[in-house]
């Protein structure tokens, strides 16, 4: 049998055990306001992020990580040009996915850093809290497999037109470039690829089916991404995308 079919067939198999994310049912007081106190929220996502060769017009790959966030949000208040604003930090996040091209499961996570810088929610009227603009920033490390390969790399992602904190059905967008290091991969088979196609690049990409999630979900979640990157797990990044 194919050796692609068994890996992605075993990983999935492994992820059986992991419950799929459900939205949980936020009850708020006011939905054209912002929620009234701060709080923790755990969320569940997809990110697409396209591989181009060097020179290419066309991407070599579409990869899909599956990603965990836990951010802490901190109550409302109205700056000093009169609207109203969120501020929250990205306290934890996880993506893992599977590149076929790479041969190898794709993690990012946070830094270790002493602070991680904040991120936005913010009006894009004075008369109401939404629609609101929302900015995430944090400062992350990219693996290859168990290979770190970039570390404190800063980023930023944006969205427009977002009616409600969590955000829903709405494409958040990043720009997040890094070109592979050849040497990073183990597989003599991508290592023939990226060499030969003069480099490989993380172009920008997009956050999208974004749902809040019940923590022991996020937590295990977590979990098994944190043991993939340590090579304790299954390789589980082409079994976690579909939610």
């Amino acid at each position: 049998m194919n050796q692609a079919i068994l890996k992605g067939a075993f990983a999935l198999a492994c992820m059986l055990a992991l419950p799929i994310a459900s939205a949980v049912d936020v009850q708020r007081p006011d939905p054209n306001r912002y929620p009234a106190k701060g709080g923790t929220e755990y969320e569940q996502s997809i990110i697409t992020i396209p591989l181009y060769a060097s020179g290419k017009a066309e991407p070599v790959e579409i990869l899909k990580l599956t990603a965990f966030m836990r951010l802490e949000r901190e109550a409302p208040r109205t700056n000093g040009l009169g609207h109203r604003q969120v501020e929250f930090t990205i306290a934890d996040w996880e993506l893992i996915g599977h590149s076929n091209y790479l041969d190898a499961d794709v993690t990012f996570k946070l830094s270790d850093v002493p602070v991680q810088p904040k991120s936005l929610v913010i009006s894009l009227t004075e008369k109401a809290d939404y629609p609101a603009m929302i900015v995430y920033s944090a400062i992350y490390d990219i693996y290859i497999g168990q290979k770190l390969v970039a570390k404190n790399r800063p980023g930023v992602a944006f969205a427009k037109n977002v009616f409600e904190v969590p955000p829903r059905n709405i494409s958040v967008a990043f720009s997040k470039p890094f070109t592979v290091p050849v040497e990073s991969l183990t597989s003599a088979t991508a290592k023939k690829l990226v060499t030969s196609a003069g480099g490989v690049e993380f172009a920008d990409g997009t956050c999208e089916d974004m749902s809040q999630i019940e923590k022991s979900v996020f937590d295990k979640g977590v979990e098994a991404i944190r043991a993939a990157r340590a090579g304790s797990g299954a390789g589980t990044g082409s079994g976690m995308v579909d939610k």
